[in-house]
């Protein structure tokens, strides 16, 4: 129960008698327990981030930070003209913004650029920034598994960015907190990615929807509604890197 205490090997050393008239020794680093003496144990600090976490912690913020800094160099200038924004449209696209969402994020500071008539790209960041952050903020809401049954959860992404990982490792710990989990490949386009699943659903022991060559929509849909007849806590969808804009969850 304790194991995390790290314990050192106590130093034991018994006093010799004292000669007439000499004076007690001195010890330093060690404390007098009865006629022991022994080295104090090293407790570590209970607020400290565990060593994995941390990692995991550092890669995520070294993966923004470059993202962020590919962005930001391109407002280094004097001048808003029409190479910075072909410079930004480019940090966009390599930062996996998406062709629509990189055109309308263009679209909206060019037009509250002109509406403000700010001239210096410092300002022009600061407009950007305000537009993003107006987008996401209302996405900023906690996930509350049960409020409806099932909790439909879809993931979305560019291929290799770790949906089908991530989606196995989220089943791990909704199945661990007590939760039935259903998953469905519904990213039919991508080879071998109903096979990827289906391993990830064997090591959680859950069942899994899936249909070879079946629109991803169709997929969704059917796996709705077994998540609804089988009494499951959360269906997990994994997307063919977009979500199935045909797809009507019944309410």
């Amino acid at each position: 129960m304790f194991s995390f205490f790290k314990k050192k090997s106590p130093t034991v050393s018994a006093t010799p008698p004292l000669e007439p008239g000499a004076a007690p020794p001195i010890f330093t680093g060690v404390s007098l327990i009865g006629s022991a003496l022994v080295t104090p144990i090293d407790i570590p600090d209970p607020s400290a981030t565990p060593p994995e976490r941390q990692k995991w912690v550092d890669k995520l913020k070294a993966s923004l930070g470059k993202t962020a800094s590919s962005i930001s160099t391109v407002f280094g200038g004097s001048i808003i003209d029409a190479a910075l924004y072909e410079n930004l449209e480019d940090a966009l696209l390599m930062a996996d913004a998406g062709v629509n969402a990189t055109q309308f994020l263009l679209g909206e500071v060019r037009r509250k650029v002109n509406d403000s008539g700010v001239t210096h790209p410092v300002a022009m960041k600061n407009i950007l920034v305000a537009i993003l952050t107006e987008l996401l903020k209302p996405l900023e809401k906690p996930l509350v598994i049960g409020a409806h049954l099932p909790t439909v959860i879809m993931v979305a992404g560019v291929n290799g960015a770790g949906k089908t990982t991530s989606i196995g490792k989220l089943t791990k710990h909704l199945t661990t907190e007590g939760a039935s989990v259903l998953l469905a490949a519904a990213d039919t386009f991508r080879a071998a990615a109903r096979e990827q699943l289906g391993v990830w659903a064997d090591r959680n022991l859950v069942e899994i929807i899936s249909q070879e060559g079946a629109d991803p929509a169709a997929v969704s849909f059917d796996a709705v509604s077994a998540g609804k007849a089988r009494g499951n806590d959360v269906v997990l969808i994994d997307t063919a890197g977009r979500l199935p804009t045909q797809l009507h969850l019944m309410e």
